[in-house]
């Protein structure tokens, strides 16, 4: 009679013919899994292995501090086959068997381990190991918990990022499923190894963040990600080679002005370049999987959206109607694609850089293609609202709030009139810890302060517009996509809120407040929630961008970074016995902490002179001018004062047009606000143009002169001698209008300091 032997010996005995390398890789996990089980005899299989070594150091007069000897291989075959006589004995045969079965199915997937690994293997290649191993039914599980982890850790480090804290806070609620997901709709060079950039990294840890907790979070069970296809960031190396383009990234090396005066030309060359067919034929499966749903191009360069250097606004993000025929769709979506490519070598992120002390870094630009959130209702293209939240808030306007309630820039339309500063209009501004405190109480304020104007794609023209509330409203009547949630009805002197879901426009005036999108839905639940768990899942105050389409409990989340922040003082104190000749100025409203010393410039620009600006060129002038000044006066011994909202997107009366490289040396920016004049500075916080602020710690502190108890000696601004020509020769025509004054000359030897201090919503100007 025939004894049969179990199933693991005849497997151990064939790999011992046939792979002595693999028999080794399973005879140490059986020894791994002994030991785990406390099995005594394996511990002292292990001491004569150190025994051994101990014995040969002393035969060869070895120390610690030298090289172990090597043991024989002939050992180590050894101790795999006491290995497996110990197993023999203490466990059994059906145990030992299936665990050797197991182990050998793991086998099957060592290819995936490889290719997460190896640096150099090119994205086709991972991208079809990452897709076989998500086609085998029940793959995952055959992976030991540690393999899981380090493929996981493997493939982020490959796509994502190489930062540790973002590698620990994302392992534990990925898996390869969810990359077989995203590689499934990523591009770029087949052989290439680039990474999927900042903001699309940022965006795919708070999805898997949030995701992993919507079993505790009811309100957030409808939260949702839009459909993306991401563009490796080497595919702008790509895209250089391929038009013979490769000295562009020596352009941040040049003098910023000439950065700034060749950055039209660079673009235009960009323009009139193609894209390998590689790339194309990807836009072209982006285009049959998105439809004709209008499209987003969003940067994700290398650098975005990380700590400390967030590069908000700095590179492109271009919408695209995606309407009409294929190759007019392909074409437009090219063309927006190259031009995201473009703004990498433009004058404001390269200037962030050098400032930053990473120009010598080897930028690249990831690009997302997002569908873009929002509804059609008639010849518009917008989501019913979009905006922008941060878990801390720097401006508080009354003492009820505190800063871990945080603030949410809100907007009916796209969300770029929240994240972009607007020379004439206003966003809600919402505190998600004490919504009902809100900025405006009284009606005429909340008419005044509303926003007037959206921002959509109209998809007759193929533009994206800006347009007057009431035109769309008028044009689309209760087709306007929730529009019960966002707007009140002034009429007389008086704000009432639709009640229930109908809406009538027969009389008043239609006013966004948001009033039923606060009380009575779950958007504030939803901000609260997601703020709350990213911040104390990443330890630290998240910025997050989101959109709603029609559906009101359906909240898309489209970017998430770290929150800018400055190094402030806890407090700051105010002296109570200046004279007030020595005060240039007080300030009682929207006061952040500050303390800024041995001031010795301001840069004034005269609200009353640049008013009677007539031309758009005069007004560009001062913008241009105030570029120059920030290059030539002293490094962060200057201030800049003057009218309105500057850098805003829009009416440039209303403030002066300046770019992040043309302020980015000042340490402080006053913005002034006379009454008779209509300049109104207002609460930019959650702006890019404040985010720059921030990361730049450049103060910012707004004025309002004319306001009572307030002092503002607007005769030393005007009457103080003008040192404009001295900096830029060429400037005379700008004097009535752009002064520059000497603080230590004007003010007898005297320098400006100015204090500010936010627990008390004071500040002063004054020369000591």
């Amino acid at each position: 009679m025939v004894v049969q032997r179990p199933e693991w010996k005849v497997i151990v005995n064939l790999l011992r013919e046939t792979n002595p390398v693999l028999l080794n890789r399973i005879g140490r996990k059986m020894m791994n899994l002994l030991f785990k089980r406390n099995v005594k005899e394996i511990e002292i299989l292990l001491q004569k292995l150190n025994l051994y070594k101990t014995r040969l150091s002393r035969e060869r007069d070895n120390y610690e501090n030298q090289p172990t000897p090597r043991v024989n291989y002939s050992l180590l075959s050894q101790l795999i086959d006491e290995t497996f006589e110990i197993a023999e004995e203490k466990l059994t045969e059906e145990d030992i068997s299936s665990m050797v079965n197991l182990w050998l199915k793991q086998e099957q997937f060592r290819f995936l381990s490889m290719a997460a690994e190896k640096r150099d293997v090119p994205l086709g290649e991972i991208h079809e190991a990452v897709h076989r191993f998500s086609m085998i039914p029940g793959a995952s599980k055959n992976l030991s918990k540690e393999e899981k982890m380090a493929v996981r850790v493997s493939l982020i480090r490959r796509f994502l990022s190489d930062d540790l804290d973002y590698i620990s806070s994302l392992k534990e609620c990925i898996t390869v499923a969810d990359f077989a997901q995203v590689l499934s709709r990523t591009i770029g060079p087949a052989k290439g190894n680039g990474k999927l950039g900042g903001k699309a990294s940022g965006l795919l840890r708070a999805e898997q963040i949030i995701h992993a907790a919507k079993p505790d979070n009811i309100v957030l069970r409808n939260l949702a990600v839009p459909k993306t296809w991401f563009i490796t960031s080497d595919g702008v190396l790509d895209f250089l080679h391929f038009n013979a383009l490769e000295e562009m990234p020596t352009i941040k090396y040049r003098d910023p002005a000439e950065i700034r005066q060749e950055y039209a030309y660079v673009g235009q060359i960009f323009k009139n370049s193609a894209l390998s067919s590689e790339i194309m034929t990807g836009l072209s499966l982006v285009l049959e999987d998105m439809g004709d749903r209008p499209l987003v191009v969003r940067s994700s360069s290398l650098l975005e959206d990380t700590k400390g250097s967030s590069f908000a606004g700095k590179y492109k993000s271009l919408f695209v109607p995606n309407q009409g025929k294929k190759r007019d769709r392909l074409e437009a979506l090219k063309d927006a694609v190259v031009e995201v490519y473009a703004s990498t070598f433009g004058p404001d992120p390269i200037e962030y850089r050098r400032e930053r002390g990473l120009l010598d870094f080897n930028e690249e630009m990831g690009i997302m293609i997002q569908e873009v959130v929002g509804t059609k209702v008639g010849k518009y293209y917008f989501p019913a609202f979009a905006g922008v939240a941060f878990s801390y808030n720097e401006f508080r306007w009354s003492p009820r709030i505190k800063r871990e309630d945080g603030i949410v820039r809100l907007v009916t339309g796209f969300g770029t009139r929240a994240v972009d500063r607007i020379g004439d209009d206003y966003p809600m501004l919402v505190c998600p810890g004490q919504p009902g405190l809100r900025a405006n109480a009284s009606p005429e304020d909340i008419l005044r302060y509303s926003q007037k104007c959206m921002d959509l794609i109209n998809l007759e023209t193929g533009l994206f517009e800006t347009v007057p509330i009431e035109t769309v409203i008028k044009d689309t009547g209760v087709d306007f996509p929730l529009l019960s949630y966002l707007i009140s009805i002034y009429d007389e002197g008086q704000i009432s809120t639709p009640i229930g879901t109908g809406t009538t426009l027969k009389s008043g005036i239609p006013v966004i407040t948001f009033e039923n999108l606060l009380k009575r839905s779950p958007f504030i639940s939803q901000i609260k929630s997601i703020l709350g768990i990213l911040k104390t899942k990443l330890g630290w105050p998240v910025d997050v961008e989101f959109a709603v389409g029609e559906d009101v409990h359906t909240l898309y989340l489209l970017q998430c970074r770290p929150q800018s922040h400055a190094s402030g003082l806890v407090s700051v104190e105010i002296p109570t016995d200046l004279e007030k000749e020595n005060v240039l100025f007080t300030a009682k409203k929207y006061v952040t902490s500050a303390d800024v010393r041995d001031i010795e410039y301001i840069v004034y620009v005269d609200p009353l002179e640049y008013d009677s600006l007539e031309t758009l060129d005069e007004m560009l002038a001062v913008g241009s001018a105030v570029g120059e000044l920030n290059f030539r006066l002293p490094h962060r011994k200057f201030i800049l004062m003057g009218p309105g909202r500057w850098g805003s997107r829009g009416d440039i009366k209303l403030g002066v047009k300046v770019a992040y490289s043309d302020i980015n040396n000042t340490c402080m920016l006053i913005e002034i606000a006379r009454n008779k004049m209509g300049y109104t500075p207002d609460l930019s916080f959650g702006t890019h143009f404040f985010q720059d602020l921030v990361e730049a710690e450049i103060r910012y502190l707004p004025l309002y002169p004319d306001d009572e108890g307030n002092l503002f000696n607007e005769d030393f601004l005007k009457n103080s001698d003008n040192h404009l020509r001295k900096f830029i020769p060429s400037a005379q025509r700008l004097e009535k209008v752009l002064r520059v004054i000497s603080t230590s000359t004007s003010a007898r030897g005297k320098k400006l300091s100015i204090l500010m201090d936010g627990e008390n919503d004071s500040a002063v100007g004054f020369f000591q």
